[in-house]
């Protein structure tokens, strides 16, 4: 057994390991704050995403981060000889582990008790053995915790200065904070979950005459749903891209109304308590729906493709012929709750 190396006497570490996208992390959140109850003297560390670890560190929710990009999780599988010097010390002080993650050959566990860490659960969301049906319930019954996310309502809390780092941003699209801010994102983690991009224009039309500033958000992946929506409009609406993850959850924190599908970006616009509409289609909201008090569901007909292979080959995409109207008095009934 390797000896604890004790470089943070004054506090006992808490590893989560959550190698998901902004929205699955997201979703964990009510496991997290559950755990911060049950152990409010640890040092929690989230080893995840770099974007979405940092957004969570800086709002306070962990209190350290280690990189999925830097290859840890690669190197618990490996063996404790191949940690890293900053992740192995920091292990050193650990106590506990838990992890959203497939180790079915206990590898991970191994090099986690060799380390010294004692108490560890770790399963992948996905087992066949969870019965819970909502993502956030499946991350508490993952790790053996009889607690629920439905009713999780505290709101992501997001430090001054990425506030203030917005405002540029903003001022850079021509919105003057004179009127209500609505930001649409137009992408998703794929294509196959998107609305017509025509759909979407026709509600960003309604949008502007109601009085309303529509800006569009463009992550990496979006450059192509963008393009459609853009030119869908009539009229010229002004888009926030190449920016972090941090930067645009300050300009969310300021929005009226946020619109968009099953993606990683509503899932932040619902955790930040934004007046959200989320568009749904081949993907069930009875599994994926972001938490928080301000969400609204719009889909079209129930989708009739048995697994994903057949949602990609689907033309017909019946699921997210949703109407422009049915968008509309979604958005109207937010911003009716809003004001």
């Amino acid at each position: 057994m390797i000896a604890r190396t004790n470089s943070h006497a004054d506090k006992t570490g808490l590893l989560i390991i959550h190698p998901g996208a902004l929205g699955d992390v997201l979703l964990a959140r009510p496991v997290l704050h559950a755990l911060r109850v049950q152990f409010p003297q640890h040092e929690f560390a989230l080893l995840s995403a770099n974007a979405v670890g940092s957004l969570l560190r800086d709002c306070a929710e962990v209190d350290r981060t280690f990189p999925l990009e830097a290859m840890h999780v690669s190197q618990l599988f490996a063996g404790f000889e191949s940690l890293g010097g900053s992740f192995r010390t920091w292990l050193g002080t650990c106590e506990r582990a838990v992890g959203w993650l497939r180790d079915a050959e206990a590898a991970v566990s191994n090099t986690l008790r060799t380390v010294g860490v004692r108490n560890i659960n770790l399963e992948s969301p996905f087992s066949s053995d969870l019965v819970a049906v909502h993502q956030a319930d499946r991350y508490f019954e993952a790790i053996g915790i009889e607690e629920s996310g439905k009713g999780f309502t505290y709101p992501l809390l997001l430090p001054a200065d990425l506030k203030r780092q917005s405002q540029a941003i903003l001022q850079a699209c021509d919105w003057s904070g004179e009127t209500p801010l609505v930001l649409i994102h137009p992408g998703s983690g794929s294509v196959h979950k998107c609305v017509e991009a025509g759909r979407l224009a026709t509600v960003i039309e309604w949008l502007i005459k109601a009085g309303m500033t529509p800006i569009l958000i463009e992550g990496p992946a979006d450059r192509q749903a963008v393009a459609k929506v853009l030119s869908s409009l009539t009229t010229q609406v002004p888009v926030i891209r190449n920016q972090n993850l941090s930067a645009v959850a300050g300009a969310l924190a300021k929005a009226a109304l946020y619109l968009g599908h099953d993606s990683g970006m509503t899932h932040l616009a619902a955790a930040l308590a934004i007046p959200t509409v989320a568009c749904f289609g081949p993907t069930h909201a009875s599994r994926w729906a972001p938490l928080g008090p301000t969400v609204s569901i719009v889909s079209g007909m129930p989708c009739v493709c048995s697994n994903w292979s057949e949602v990609e080959r689907c033309h017909e995409r019946v699921c997210l012929q949703i109407p422009s109207e049915c968008m509309i008095e979604a958005c109207r009934t937010q911003l009716m709750r809003r004001s």
